[in-house]
């Protein structure tokens, strides 16, 4: 794939990744500042959040394009959240009180197949309908992963991202991450070939900070790991996922980690970590680019 989208092989190009788009009125606004300083080069919105529409309508304002969806099945204790889909309770996926899980354990044991399709397809329609474009589907919390019990929800994903030509973010060197078990490794070899048999395009491998880490990492710790990181890229298509925000009470009502977001959103923009980048002639490039390539196999 990456010489299709005109690079050498042993190139490597970074996709920049905002999490959780629309969880806050403070994580949009450090999202839509990102995107204006050219920080990051990617996005994925969380459509059952009560922010993702104010999201959606600034993001349409200022033009800003590179929106995925991060499909979204399960609450924390401290957000919960409801489905989208709305013509009927979905029973299989919430609570007595008609919220999503906070265990995925409990989703993937109980979630009825169809009640998945119906909420992550109303996911992807409602930004449809909001006026954005996606540029791929990811999965919140691994929701759709089968990391718990090893059900997962790939191929229902799949299924949809066929029918609305989108990439899914599940990279192929997880195969070669050892904290997996292997029937896990096992699920995800298989899944991937599936991917690559239906001509979804998927990227090569994921980085990301440690996140609500104990005991708390500072800035410049942090920033080393990330300089670290970059500095380590193999050749081929990575995601850097970051969870950037401003400190809000909004944001320290909903999430105990609301430090970490605070610095990832300061390293995205310091000027040194940017420097390095260009230094090690790493090549930034967004999920348009590989969904067009998909949209034009």
């Amino acid at each position: 794939m990456i010489q299709k989208l005109g690079f050498s092989a042993d190139e490597r190009l970074l996709i920049i990744n905002a999490d959780d788009f629309g969880i806050t009125k403070g994580t949009n606004e450090a999202i839509v500042h990102l995107f204006e300083k050219n920080s990051i080069t990617s996005t994925s919105i969380m459509i059952p959040c009560s922010d993702s529409n104010e999201a959606m309508e600034i993001s349409n304002q200022k033009g800003i394009k590179n929106i995925g969806i991060h499909l979204t099945l399960t609450s924390s204790m401290l957000d919960p959240l409801t489905p989208v889909f709305k013509k009927r309770k979905l029973y299989s996926l919430v609570t007595a009180e008609g919220y999503f899980h906070t265990d995925g354990t409990l989703l993937e044991r109980n979630a009825d197949e169809d009640e998945v399709r119906m909420e992550i397809e109303s996911q992807i329609q409602r930004a449809m309908l909001k006026g954005i474009d996606p540029t791929h589907v990811d999965s919140h919390a691994g929701s759709i992963m089968g990391l718990f019990t090893g059900r997962d929800f790939l191929e229902i994903t799949f299924d949809l991202c066929e029918k609305y030509r989108l990439p899914f973010n599940l990279p192929t060197r997880i195969l070669e991450q050892s904290f997996f078990s292997a029937e896990q490794l096992k699920l995800f070899h298989k899944r991937i070939s599936s991917a690559k048999d239906r001509k979804i395009l998927l990227i090569d491998d994921i980085i990301s900070l440690p996140y609500c880490s104990s005991p708390f990492m500072g800035y410049g710790e942090m920033k080393k790991q990330l300089a670290g990181m970059l500095k380590s890229l193999k050749p081929g298509i990575t995601q850097l996922t970051l969870h950037p925000s401003k400190i809000t009470d909004q944001l320290m009502g909903i999430t105990d980690c609301f430090k970490e977001r605070e610095i990832e959103y300061r390293l995205l923009h310091d000027v040194e970590i940017k420097d390095l980048i260009q230094k090690e002639r790493i090549k930034l490039i967004s999920w348009n680019d590989i969904r067009d390539l998909q949209r034009s196999i």
